[in-house]
């Protein structure tokens, strides 16, 4: 009988993607302020995930932790989306009137 998956490692393909994507629609919110929070929140959910399966203890039965690779790359992806917005925020500082209050 062929053991089960960890369930950790499923935080990599089906979780990690979706804040991705959350990632990038908050960068089409409308409060400069919620666009900051969450967008720091997303890399750093990432980051706790990557921590917590890379700390996993993996019998040497068990082959690589393939879910803390797949996780690291999301986590590099989270972080160009980070500049990303950082980008998008200069921008639209740029565009914005000067001296008007939001």
């Amino acid at each position: 009988m062929a053991a089960a998956d960890p369930w950790y490692d499923y935080l990599a393909i089906p979780v990690a993607p979706l804040v991705l994507l959350a990632q990038i629609g908050i960068l089409f919110l409308p409060s400069r302020a919620w666009r900051w929070v969450l967008s720091l929140a997303c890399p750093l959910a990432i980051l706790a995930m990557l921590l917590y399966v890379d700390t996993r203890p993996i019998a040497p039965d068990e082959g690589v932790n393939i879910g803390a690779g797949v996780l690291f790359l999301w986590l590099v992806v989270s972080v160009v989306l980070l500049v990303l917005a950082l980008l998008v925020e200069l921008v639209r500082y740029s565009r914005a009137p000067r001296f008007v209050d939001e």
